[in-house]
Order: C-alpha cells, then sequence, then structure tokens
C-alpha cells in the first residue's frame, strides 16, 4: 500500500531531516586526517594513489572514495576520505527510515527508530573515519529496501534492483556472500518465477557478469606498466589472481573462530548490541521480532536471515577487533526496535482506549517524549565516545618529521606489531598526498612474512635494502625493533626538541664503530648520537 502523497511529503521531510541532523554530527566529530587505523590509512593511500587495497580488492569502495578525494576542492585528501563514511553513513539513516516506515506504516516511528540508529555509538564512530562498512551498510539498507518493496509489490524493477545492490555491494565488502539466504528467499517466497524464468535468470547472470566486471580493476593496475604505486598483498601473475580474488589469505579468519568459543561470542556480541542501544532498545528489538512474525512472517524470516547471516559472520570471525564489524547487525535490528516501540504502543492504546479513552491522547505524548529523551541521552552520552575531530598528533607529526629528510631517504618499517608500523605508512601517505619528499623509499618489513604493498622505487624490501644501507640517508621512527642495536642513532627533533625519529650515522662492528656520515659532521654530533 502506498502512502498518500501528504504522508510521503512527510516521510521525505522527516527522512531528510533525520539524515541532515546525523551527517552535522557526523561532521563535527569526523576525523580530521590521515588513520586512526591501519586500514584506514591504506584506504587512503590506495584511493590517493589508484591503488588496490589487501584482497580481495574492493574496488567499488575505491572508485567511490577515488570521487571524494580528488573530486572534492577543501581540506586534506584523507579528511576527504573520512567524509565519504559520514556521507554514506548519513544516506543509511535515512534509507533505514523507509525500512521502518515500511514495516510499521509510522512516520513518527519510523524516525525515531532510524535516529536510534544514527547515534548507535558503533555507527556513529565509524561514521567518522575511512572504513569499509560504512558503505557497505548503506548498500545493505539499501537492497533490504528494495527487498520489502518487492515482497509488497511483486514488481519486477525491485527485484532487479535488489539483485544490482546485491550484487555490487562485493565490491565493498566480499563477506557480502552471507546475505545470500536472505535474497533467495524473499524472492522464492515472493514469486518464485523471477528465479527460474529463462528471461529473468539470462538478466540476473547479465547483472552478476556487470557487478563482477568491476574486479578487473584489480589485474589491470597490478600488472600495468608501470604498476601502481600502491598494491597490498599484490598479486604478480594471472595464476595468483585466482587467490586474491577469492580473498584466500583470509581464509583462516573468516569463520574461523574455534566453535567451542562461539557460545562466549554470542554472549560478547549481545553486549555490544545492547551498546548500541542500551537494553531497553535490545528488548524493543526482541519485542519487534515477534510482532513482525505474526503480521508478516516472510518479511520476518528475511530479515532474520539477513540478521542471523551479518551475526554469524561477525560471531565467528577470529580477529581481536571482530566487534568493529557489528554495525552490518545494528543496520538490521533497528528496524526491529521501530516495530516493537509500536507493538508496544499498540498493546497500550488498546487497553486504555478499552478504559481511559481520554488518556490516550497524554500517553502517547509521554511515549514520544520518552523515546525523544532517550535518543537525546544516547546522544549526548556517545558524542565524547566516538568524537574524532581533535586527533591531528599523525598529520602534524609528518609534517614535522618529512621536511628534515634529505633527498632519497630510505625509511625502515619495523616490525609490525609496533606502533612505529603504522606510523611509517603516514609518513607514506604524507609524502605522496602533499608531495613531501615522494621519492621517499621505504624499506619494508624484515624476514619476508610481507611482501612490500607497493613496487620499488617506493618500496623495496629489507633483503634488497640491506647491502645498500650506507648508500643513503637512512631514517627510522621504533626503537623496538632488534635491527636498531646494529647501529648508531642521531635523533632528529621537532621545533620544541622532541625527538621525532631518528637517522643511522653509524654501525657497530666487532671492530668498533664505523661511521657513515664524514668526519666533520661525525665529530659535530658526538654529544648527540644514540646507541640503543
Amino acid at each position: 500500500m502506498n502512502p498518500s502523497p501528504h504522508t510521503q511529503r512527510w516521510l521525505w521531510i522527516t527522512g531528510l531531516l533525520s539524515a541532515l541532523l546525523a551527517g552535522i554530527f557526523y561532521v563535527r566529530t569526523l576525523h580530521p586526517g590521515v588513520g586512526p587505523y591501519l586500514d584506514s590509512i591504506q584506504y587512503q593511500i590506495v584511493t590517493l594513489v589508484m591503488g588496490v587495497s589487501h584482497p580481495p580488492g574492493y574496488p567499488l569502495f575505491t572508485w567511490l572514495g577515488a570521487l571524494f578525494v580528488h573530486g572534492l576542492p577543501f581540506n586534506n585528501p584523507a579528511y576527504r576520505l573520512n567524509l565519504l563514511s559520514a556521507v554514506t553513513s548519513a544516506v543509511t539513516v535515512l534509507l533505514i527510515q523507509r525500512v521502518n516506515y515500511r514495516l510499521t506504516r509510522s512516520v513518527a516511528i519510523a524516525t525515531l527508530g532510524a535516529l536510534l540508529l544514527a547515534f548507535a555509538v558503533r555507527f556513529w564512530y565509524q561514521a567518522t573515519y575511512t572504513e569499509l562498512y560504512p558503505l557497505y551498510n548503506t548498500f545493505v539498507a539499501a537492497e533490504w529496501l528494495a527487498l520489502l518493496a518487492f515482497m509488497e509489490t511483486k514488481q519486477p524493477r525491485y527485484y532487479f534492483l535488489s539483485a544490482a545492490l546485491y550484487a555490487l555491494s562485493f565490491g565493498v565488502n566480499a563477506p557480502a556472500i552471507v546475505l545470500l539466504p536472505m535474497w533467495l528467499w524473499a524472492v522464492l517466497s515472493t514469486d518464485h518465477r523471477m528465479l527460474t524464468r529463462p528471461k529473468n535468470f539470462a538478466f540476473i547472470a547479465l547483472i552478476v557478469l556487470v557487478a563482477a566486471a568491476q574486479y578487473f580493476y584489480i589485474p589491470l593496475r597490478a600488472f600495468a606498466d608501470p604498476p601502481a604505486k600502491f598494491c597490498n598483498f599484490c598479486p604478480r601473475t594471472w595464476a595468483e589472481l585466482p587467490d586474491f580474488l577469492t580473498g584466500k589469505r583470509w581464509w583462516g579468519i573468516s569463520f574461523g573462530l574455534p566453535p567451542k568459543y562461539w557460545l562466549q561470542r554470542w554472549a560478547d556480541s549481545g553486549y555490544q548490541l545492547m551498546l548500541q542501544f542500551w537494553p531497553v532498545g535490545v528488548m524493543a528489538g526482541g519485542v519487534g521480532l515477534w510482532a513482525l512474525f505474526r503480521r508478516q512472517a516472510r518479511v520476518a524470516v528475511t530479515c532474520l536471515l539477513g540478521l542471523a547471516g551479518v551475526w554469524f559472520f561477525v560471531s565467528t570471525y577470529n580477529v581481536v577487533d571482530w566487534d568493529d564489524f557489528m554495525t552490518p547487525v545494528c543496520v538490521f535490528f533497528a528496524p526491529l526496535i521501530a516495530v516493537g516501540i509500536q507493538d508496544v504502543w499498540l498493546w497500550l492504546r488498546a487497553r486504555l482506549d478499552a478504559r481511559r479513552p481520554s488518556f490516550t491522547p497524554l500517553v502517547r505524548a509521554m511515549g514520544i517524549l520518552l523515546i525523544a529523551v532517550w535518543v537525546v541521552l544516547i546522544t549526548r552520552n556517545n558524542y565524547p565516545l566516538v568524537d574524532q575531530s581533535r586527533k591531528t598528533d599523525w598529520h602534524a607529526w609528518a609534517r614535522d618529521l618529512l621536511p628534515q629528510f634529505e633527498d632519497g631517504a630510505w625509511l625502515l618499517t619495523p616490525p609490525t606489531p609496533t606502533d612505529g608500523f603504522v606510523q611509517t605508512w603516514v609518513l607514506r601517505y604524507i609524502s605522496w598526498a602533499e608531495n613531501l619528499h615522494p621519492e621517499m623509499t621505504v624499506v619494508y618489513v624484515p624476514g619476508g612474512e610481507f611482501d612490500p604493498p607497493g613496487p620499488p622505487p617506493g618500496y623495496i624490501t629489507w633483503k634488497e635494502a640491506e647491502p645498500h644501507l650506507r648508500e643513503h640517508p637512512v631514517y627510522l621512527i621504533e626503537l623496538n625493533d632488534e635491527r636498531v642495536h646494529r647501529y648508531v642513532l642521531l635523533p632528529v627533533r621537532r621545533y620544541d626538541d622532541w625527538i621525532i625519529g631518528y637517522r643511522i650515522v653509524g654501525e657497530r662492528t666487532a671492530q668498533g664503530i664505523e661511521p657513515w656520515v664524514d668526519e666533520e659532521t661525525w665529530a659535530d654530533i658526538q654529544d648527540e648520537i644514540i646507541m640503543p
């Protein structure tokens, strides 16, 4: 049933205002530059130089991110890519308001449910920095909305739209495969002929092929001459490409948590959900799922399959920061909260109308006020937790250090568990983004565990670099590295005399110290050198 023009107008007004309000808060708390995590820096480098991310490459994210990085005229490129997260998260709020309305037919409840998602702490936090999930959440919400429209109207255009959105979403997040049962159930339970008719099947196959064509970007950039300046875990041959595109490197991580820990992870993920919506919101979501099963069983199963799919992926993802991947769970759960709020209200109103009809308007007003206070309290509580706007240290530090490098400088990357490993990626990003010694070569981690995420001259392996270190100005930023015990270091200081890096000026050998600088310079720096 289509809403009346009046309702449609109010739906658009409240939806756009909700998205705008959320967007304002997201921009106010937006991270101002590069970081804050290694993956964030990786995506910022990739979109800057049109490189390739870690497997399976995320081409659609790279292209849309590049539109922000290279298409917007203000601020720094890292900020502009962070802005993509804010914009797509605001769009998700708008889409979820539409989903809520299709499930409740109430503009007010749909809007309140969307705002609860908008200011959930994890959802809001991911809207403030570069991450795949804000854009992926937009695809999830859009696909969910298209499926609901198809289930309600049986119009083929919504069916094909949902298929296109689903196929494209793999270019943002490969674990979208967990939503396949949801999509198949929604289609088969509505009109199985949409899948079985040869004409429709051929059109769907064409949609999938067109969406899959985005992955031709990977070999085009990896095998280009010259190759992309940045290509993480880069396939070097066509034979290596299938493993890259299927994310074989992560097979032991995705769904990799041992089953004996699943129960604990489910409990932990339930706690995380309560952090997003508070216990009252989780209870409302449970009521909403039950109410949806009673009113629209097919839709309830569709929602449950989507929720279970993304929840199962998160709860079996064998990484320490698994809770960072919870936001698609929130996207599916927020509409259930809206349905639950409506069901509680309908139950309460039926009893009021039977006993004290005059109290119904008052109770409705009190209920809206209480939910509004709930949203305000969540927003006020979460603001300081998500605010990234003052985190400028890495940008400023890199700008202080890089101008002190000589032409042709080399930068040693320390072992991966160190803070310095991430910070070398910051220096690499700033060197290219702001043209501060862009010719600098990063000497990647020793041991051969990981290949450099780019070709020479931007990157070089430790094995290749070690025999030639004396021929270049060599810098490092991390003392927690067993290699530094071989060297004599000169601290590099900031304007306030704070040490922000080190230059190798000599080597310790069995015969003593062998300077790497001329005698005059060596004599001048005797009071400053350190030997870790």
